[in-house]
């Protein structure tokens, strides 16, 4: 059986509108300089940190200088740089206070919209773009951020639908494209995801965000060479991004290439400790160049970020089981058996079982839930004293199946003490096995065992 690693897309924050406020003050002392600059910061000029641009709003709101749509855009633009506080609680009120003084201030339904979108309020986000679109039908950011919202409820068609409006207005709105792309990705339409991401890079070529997300779609599709080439340039253009990083990782280690997935993976856990998806990578690429216990070390940091992460348990179990650890490969292996990924685990489980000296586990309710004519039901009934290792053999029909007989015959033979039957068995199995097959390193691990 093949491991698999798994990575969403990613889209780029919500927009904010920013609006801007005229100006007005005299330059010529350095009360009139000062004002001007917080003037700059409020509307967003230079790119200033969140709390200069609060400092700035908040020096004009008090100034008592403004007034009508000049006073709501500086709360929107507080409540906006709050939000970027990820303080949602006021920005929502500074972006209150701007549709109270202008009620048909579009920019402050957008943000207020993205406010409520990051403290989970979908719906209530809905209906304030909905309102920011009545009032101006030409907003483009408005259109983009209402399809964020309704790709979150996984009603594709509806954001897409948001997002061809979106360009439709402004032909040149790269971000637009990218949610468009993870979009049709999520419905499986991945050559539509790719021309969008395309799309987006071409309008702008330094967005890594969009040249990340077609390189996971170059992965999916295995044109690994394309893959690692827009991963690369995603962190060509932002050397700290580490979903980049953790992605090139990933696709070096279905290349089999671990000494370059290594690499990339801690880098990328360099700058975020504390990822799941780029900590069980790098436990992958450990486990296939034979480091279990470092393996077993990041599963169990996985494990600790999230306990109900079965795909953790299953891969540390498995390494347990090629480190000889038996008893706790029993012990990870239970959390998956039960669950609909439980085929190979069981089978696993009830190795470790025997191999550990306990009472082996039933594997007919497992047996039970497959299709007796579909593979590997004929192991769980080799196991289960149905079908004796010819019949097992006989049984695999494709290549895949042919390499995975030959390991589980060879366990079943392990077991009945023909040690010598077992070896051959585990050696055919290393030689016609992929590499990203359990089976291939589990008959190395039993090899090791077995000694010369």
């Amino acid at each position: 059986m093949r491991t698999r690693h798994f990575a969403g897309r990613y889209s780029r924050a919500i927009v904010v509108a920013l609006g801007f406020i005229g100006g007005g003050f005299a330059q010529a002392d350095p009360a009139g300089a000062q004002s001007a600059q917080q003037l700059k910061w409020c509307n967003g000029d230079g790119h200033p940190t969140p709390d200069l641009s609060i400092d700035g709003c908040t020096a004009l709101i008090r100034s008592g200088k403004y007034s009508g749509r000049n006073l709501a855009i500086a709360y929107t633009n507080r409540g906006s740089s709050y939000d970027d506080k990820r303080d949602e609680d006021r920005a929502i009120a500074d972006h209150d206070s701007a549709i109270r003084i202008d009620p048909k201030l579009d920019l402050a339904f957008n943000n207020r919209a993205n406010a409520y979108g990051r403290k989970g309020e979908t719906d209530r986000a809905i209906a304030d773009y909905d309102e920011a679109i009545r009032l101006n039908p030409k907003f483009s950011l408005a259109y983009n951020n209402r399809g964020n919202k309704y790709r979150d409820k996984r009603d594709y068609v509806r954001a897409i639908s948001d997002y061809d409006e979106a360009i439709r207005i402004n032909p040149g709105f790269a971000d637009a494209y990218n949610n468009r792309g993870i979009a049709y990705d999520s419905m499986g339409n991945a050559d539509r995801a790719l021309a969008d991401y395309t799309s987006a890079v071409r309008l702008n070529p330094k967005f890594a965000l969009a040249y990340n997300n077609r390189g996971l779609e170059y992965r999916e599709k295995r044109e690994f060479d394309a893959a690692i080439a827009d991963f690369s340039t995603a962190i060509a253009i932002d050397s700290r991004y580490a979903n980049a990083y953790r992605n090139r990782g990933n696709a070096y280690v279905k290349m089999d290439e671990y000494d370059r997935a290594l690499p990339d993976l801690t880098t990328a856990l360099a700058i975020n400790a504390r990822d799941p998806e780029t900590l069980a990578g790098r436990g992958i690429a450990y486990q296939k160049i034979g480091d279990y216990d470092s393996a077993i070390a990041d599963f169990d940091s996985v494990i600790a970020l999230e306990p109900h992460n079965i795909a953790a348990f299953t891969s540390r179990g498995y390494a347990h089981f090629y480190r000889g650890d038996f008893v706790d490969a029993v012990a990870d292996l239970s959390h998956v058996v039960g669950t609909d990924l439980d085929t190979y685990p069981n089978l696993f489980r009830f190795l470790a079982l025997s191999r550990a000296g306990q009472t082996a586990s039933d594997l007919e309710p497992a047996a039970r839930r497959l299709n007796s004519r579909n593979w590997p039901y004929a192991v769980f009934e080799l196991y289960l004293g149905r079908r004796d290792p010819a019949a097992t053999l006989a049984a695999a029909q494709q290549p895949e199946q042919r390499c995975e007989a030959q390991f589980y015959v060879g366990e079943w033979q392990l077991l009945q003490g023909d040690r010598a039957a077992a070896r051959q068995r585990f050696e055919e199995a290393v030689g016609i096995c992929p590499k990203a097959f359990i089976e291939y390193a589990a008959a190395q691990a039993e090899l090791r065992r077995l000694g010369p």
